[in-house]
């Protein structure tokens, strides 16, 4: 037993120093590229903003439109095809749907420079149009209790995991168009430079897929509860 227990130990021993080592190399990524998160935040919470607002003004000053807008947002979830919550298939369709944004092969474009920047804008326009749109919707007809209870559970993990993902490809796109100037221009490259934030990158986007997965979890397991489905 007391072998058993030094083995338990160790494994604790190593995994919290796994982890230590972890959190401070995350820490050190985000102080190094404190700016570019904080513009990235900023720019995505600007656009929430304002879908919010736009929704909230064609439901009280435009009412007919707003049947039209419900079956829009309808028909881009599909509904019909999500499985049901409490199970490991809804699990993947929600962690595979929400880190699918960046890479599966087509949506893996924003990484190619020049082009990236563009599709991430406009990845940036429609996740937040979409969450402050679908707010509002279900707002409107089940109350405002029922999209705070439906969001915040996993959305305080889901959208720091946007915003370092986001914040990761835009430090790429900076990354590499400087090197590509720097080559055109026949300046040398700071390689150390260029190692320290490629891996700062791969820090950001490896955080995000992990706060994705909890997200996940939560949605999966821990909203539906909360929302009585």
């Amino acid at each position: 037993m007391k072998g058993l227990s030094d083995c338990w130990r160790m494994l604790f021993l190593r995994f919290k120093s796994l982890f230590l080592k972890a959190a401070e190399a995350l820490k050190g990524a985000i102080q190094r590229n404190g700016l570019i998160i904080k513009a990235t935040t900023l720019a995505f919470f600007i656009m929430l903003s304002l879908a919010i607002i736009a929704t909230i003004f064609v439901f009280s000053l435009a009412p007919e439109f707003s049947d039209r807008l419900i079956s829009l947002v309808q028909s881009t979830l599909n509904y019909e095809d999500t499985p049901a919550p409490f199970t490991g298939t809804f699990f993947s369709y929600i962690f595979l749907n929400n880190s699918g944004h960046f890479w599966n092969p087509i949506r893996m474009l924003v990484w190619i420079p020049v082009l990236g920047p563009l599709l991430l804008g406009l990845e940036i326009l429609l996740n937040s149009g979409l969450i402050g749109v679908i707010a509002v919707i279900v707002g409107a007809e089940q109350g405002i209790a029922y999209p705070i209870i439906g969001l915040v559970p996993h959305g305080i993990i889901e959208i720091p995991a946007f915003l370092l993902q986001f914040a990761s490809i835009v430090l790429w796109q900076v990354t590499i168009t400087e090197v590509i100037i720097a080559k055109v221009k026949g300046r040398k490259v700071e390689r150390d430079k260029v190692r320290q934030r490629l891996k700062d990158t791969l820090i950001l986007a490896g955080t995000s897929i992990i706060l994705l997965m909890i997200a996940a979890a939560i949605e999966t397991y821990i909203t539906p509860y909360l929302l009585g489905i």
